[in-house]
């Protein structure tokens, strides 16, 4: 799946997620008036000319989301090798154009050829184009997610709403240009034109701002783990500190009051048992035992049947029941399950049942309704909903009871969405590890409850028996901890439109933390701030760095590889000798950074490496790939790459070894092509054959030392080319 179809995939998602029909506002434009009007857009934004080949539909939709009800129009053509799929979004109560998207799935290169700032200039003008009085009313915000998680040939841009010099990051317009082509291939405009915004004026400081965060946020101690393998099991738990604040980590500008997201200023109400009644719960429990053997088929039936009757109560049927080693599936967690799909009759539901092999433990329970009214009364409270998902504690994990956290904050049974209030479907209940009074939230059992039936819709059991919990010895206090996160935690000031169904068209003047979902934990040993990856969160660095290529002859490539993430203009210096550290951040980043893959590799063999060496990441992502070898030798990080070294890193980025590998086919032509090793030849022969690599004055010099330019230089031109796939 190439990038374009993976981005594309995100979009449907949000598309079936935000686009539902409901009930429709008044449609002042008509169905003639608005397919008139998407064809201009097609014609005189996307530059394509329509014709009968082209299949169409038009729909009248309401966008939850926006809260707008808009003409949805679609083109598409797919014949040979053409295909092209054209979306234009519309709103019916005004005309404006509010979205569109061109997609011809034959974007080859996998880098753009034109830098981000030629790509911004062409959002900006477009944008001046087609939303004139908006476009002066907008900053460009810092590089969106896709932008900075995505790697491919297309530029994303986001720009902000601004009032009386605030963001009103609710607000958006969003636009994608082409890489390589130049076009504006989607746009989006997230607009509310009803909103008023609140003078900004008298408004307390940030420093104050900041300061009446700090007295009300309390640093909770607790043992986390990061799941980098994605797979649910305990990794290298550890001790952090983390933020807690009850009433929530926004600063209304005005009174100084800290709100929460609903804007109001509540006490949180608890529920919890008492210790006696786990001790009743606990007493009553029996501990399964893990067996020699696993259970049979038929053991394995009969307990999912069971509890199947017990939590379903419907007449249903059992489905496909098998056997799974080591399943890979997330619920499972690597362990030996017995897994099986029920269907419960004359009811639009269904679901699934894993148990242990080996202890009959139920891990997981899932049932899915696929009725999704809005309107209904609900069948319980959370607080009746709280009692029945005890129930479950006790029935199923009793002998658990004392190392779970039963106390819980109480939440509503609705929200608001666009003034509108709407039910929770489900009640989430989740009941965390504790050891030692202290919270593992990567351990624990989670009961869902829906709230029109009453019935249960999930129980998950995440429970690792064999985990090994630090002592808490040599642990900075808390207000060391505060001190750390404040220090590195940036305040803003910025408009906010509250959902708590009064005042919907109004917006607050609120301090919020910039970088609040960045900063996920507080090392409690070394102070140390961490993300929620585990990885040392650094804070943006806002130097230019351009300079140093500014008067380079690769000044385009090099600036486009760092607009895309392959190399870092920080860290590079043109006429530097490549080191392998070098090369392999460079031929990593090109083929894709992921933390996740990168602990798919348990152990390192090198024996120069450390656990915690800096490059650890990239070092097993280069095992992973395929770039080096995980052997029981040095890994000298920092020995120089020759060139012939570095043909051999281009053609395995590319997948090309296998045309590398072709012995006796080569004619190099180069007047040196003697001192180019003999298992080297193939691989320079492929650069050489797709223009990747030449050599000067008809000569390759494969023993010299490469420059960091001459590999970033090589990667581009790979990555450009359209006839490498």
């Amino acid at each position: 799946m190439n990038f374009r179809r993976i981005v594309l995939s995100i979009f449907t998602v949000l598309f079936v997620l935000f686009g539902s029909i409901l009930s429709f506002a008044q449609s002042n434009i008509s169905k003639d008036e608005a397919k008139k009007i998407s064809e201009n857009v097609v014609k005189n934004y996307l530059g394509i000319q329509l014709d009968n080949k082209f299949e169409s539909r038009l729909e009248l939709e309401e966008d939850n989301y926006r809260d707008i009800s808009v003409w949805s129009m679609n083109w598409n053509k797919h014949e040979d090798d053409i295909d092209v799929d054209i979306d234009v979004e519309i709103d019916s109560t005004n005309g404006k154009i509010v979205g569109f998207r061109y997609d011809t799935w034959d974007e080859n290169r996998l880098v753009a050829t034109m830098t981000k700032e030629e790509a911004k200039k062409i959002a900006d003008d477009f944008l001046k184009k087609i939303n004139p009085n908006e476009s002066t009313k907008v900053r460009l915000a810092d590089d969106s997610y896709f932008s900075r998680n995505f790697r491919g040939p297309n530029y994303n841009f986001v720009y902000v709403r601004q009032e009386n010099g605030l963001d009103f990051e609710q607000n958006t317009i969003e636009i994608e240009v082409n890489g390589n082509t130049g076009k504006v291939e989607s746009y989006r405009l997230n607009w509310d034109y009803n909103m008023k915004f609140d003078e900004n004026k008298d408004v307390i400081s940030k420093d104050k701002a900041q300061q009446i965060l700090k007295d009300n946020v309390d640093m909770e101690l607790v043992y986390y783990d990061v799941d980098k393998n994605y797979d649910g099991n305990s990794e290298d738990i550890k001790l952090s500190y983390v933020p807690q604040c009850e009433k929530g980590f926004l600063v209304d500008a005005k009174s100084g009051k800290v709100v929460g997201w609903d804007g109001l200023n509540n006490e949180l109400k608890y529920k919890d048992i008492k210790e006696e009644e786990k001790e009743k719960i606990y007493e009553k429990s029996t501990q399964p035992k893990e067996r020699s053997t696993e259970l049979t088929e038929k053991e394995a039936k009969d307990i999912i049947e069971s509890i199947a009757k017990e939590i379903i109560k419907d007449d249903f049927e059992i489905d496909r029941l098998r056997y799974e080693e080591n399943s890979s599936r997330f619920r499972a967690r690597g362990k030996n399950i017995w897994r099986a799909n029920f269907d419960v009759k004359n009811k639009d539901l269904d679901g699934s049942i894993y148990i242990n092999a080996l202890t009959g433990e139920l891990i997981s329970f899932d049932s899915y309704n696929f009725d999704d009214e809005e309107e209904f009364d609900p069948k319980l409270s959370w607080s009746e909903g709280y009692d029945k998902s005890v129930d479950i504690l006790s029935k199923y994990y009793g002998y658990n009871i004392k190392d779970i956290n039963t106390k819980l904050i109480e939440e509503d049974s609705y929200v608001y969405i666009n003034g509108r209030k709407i039910n929770t479907q489900t009640y989430h209940y989740n009941f965390a590890r504790v050891n030692d009074k202290i919270d593992y939230q990567n351990n624990s059992i989670r009961v869902g409850i829906d709230v029109k039936t009453g019935d249960i819709t999930e129980i998950e059991y995440r429970w690792d028996k064999e985990a090994k919990f630090p002592t808490v010895e040599n642990v900075i206090d808390k207000d060391k901890a505060k001190d750390i996160y404040f220090d590195n935690a940036d305040i803003k000031l910025g408009y906010f439109n509250i959902e708590n169904g009064k005042d919907i068209e109004n917006t607050k003047v609120l301090y919020s933390i910039k970088d609040m979902y960045m900063i996920a934990h507080i090392d409690s040993v070394t102070g140390e701030v961490l993300d929620y990856s585990g990885n040392k969160f650094e804070k943006n660095d806002d130097k230019n760095y351009s300079d140093k290529v500014k008067d380079h002859w690769a000044k385009k490539e090099l600036t486009i590889l760092s607009d895309n993430k392959i190399i870092d203009l920080k860290e590079f210096e043109p006429n530097k000798e490549l080191s392998k550290i070098d090369a392999i951040k460079m031929v990593v980043n090109a083929k894709g950074y992921n933390t996740y893959r990168a602990n798919d590799i348990k152990d390192l063999k090198f024996k120069d490496i450390k656990d915690n060496d800096e490059d650890m990441s990239y070092i097993k992502l280069a095992v992973e790939y395929g770039f080096v070898e995980n052997k029981e030798e040095n890994f000298n990080k920092d020995s120089k790459i020759t060139r012939q070294e570095m043909a051999k890193m281009i053609v395995k980025l590319i997948d090309k070894e296998e045309m590398a590998n072709m012995k006796g086919v080569y004619s190099l032509e180069f007047s040196d092509e003697a001192s180019i090793d003999n298992n080297y030849k193939g691989y320079v022969a492929v650069c050489k054959g797709l223009g990747i690599i030449n050599g000067g004055n008809s000569s390759f010099r494969p023993k010299d030392n490469a420059t960091m330019t001459e590999m970033a230089v090589s990667i581009y031109k790979a990555l450009s080319n359209p006839e490498i796939q």
